[in-house]
C-alpha cells in the first residue's frame, strides 16, 4: 500500500517509481543540501513539469504527501494558501522556481514546515513494523 502512494515521486515521469528513484529520492531528502532539496521539492510539486507551480498542483501533492507521513498541523488547503499569499511575489496564481527557492529561504517557518512534510520518521516505522509483523 505504501509503494501505491508514492507514485508521485517519479523522475522518470512515469506514474510508476522504480526502486533507484525511490533511494535516489530519500538520498536527497536526507542528505541533500538545500538548494538541492528545494529544487526537488519544486519539482515534486510541479506535477504537470510546466515549470511553476498551480495552487491545484500543491494543493494535491501536499495532500498525498500528509497521507503519507501523518503530518497534519495544518490542512492540505491552509498550506497551499500561505504558501502563495507568502512567496507568489508577483500575484500571478503560479510559482517559479525562482519565486519558490527565494520565498522558502528567507521564511524560515515556511522552511521549516516544508522540511517537516518530507520528514520520512513516519514512514520508515510503518516499514519496520510491517517487516517485524512479517517475520
Amino acid at each position: 500500500m505504501l509503494l501505491n502512494r508514492v507514485f508521485f515521486l517519479s523522475l522518470s515521469q512515469d506514474g510508476f517509481i522504480d526502486f533507484l528513484e525511490f533511494i535516489a529520492a530519500i538520498n536527497l531528502v536526507i542528505r541533500g543540501k538545500i538548494d538541492q532539496k528545494l529544487k526537488w521539492y519544486f519539482k515534486l510539486y510541479d506535477a504537470d513539469g510546466n515549470g511553476c507551480i498551480d495552487k491545484k498542483e500543491l494543493l494535491s501533492i501536499f495532500t498525498a504527501i500528509q497521507a503519507i507521513n501523518g503530518h497534519t498541523t495544518m490542512s492540505a488547503e491552509e498550506f497551499t494558501n500561505m504558501v502563495f499569499q507568502k512567496i507568489d511575489v508577483n500575484n500571478d496564481g503560479e510559482l517559479t522556481l525562482e519565486e519558490f527557492i527565494n520565498g522558502v529561504e528567507s521564511d524560515s517557518d515556511l522552511m521549516e514546515l516544508i522540511t517537516k512534510s518530507f520528514d520520512l520518521s513516519n514512514v520508515l516505522k510503518v516499514i519496520q513494523s510491517g517487516r517485524r509483523h512479517s517475520i
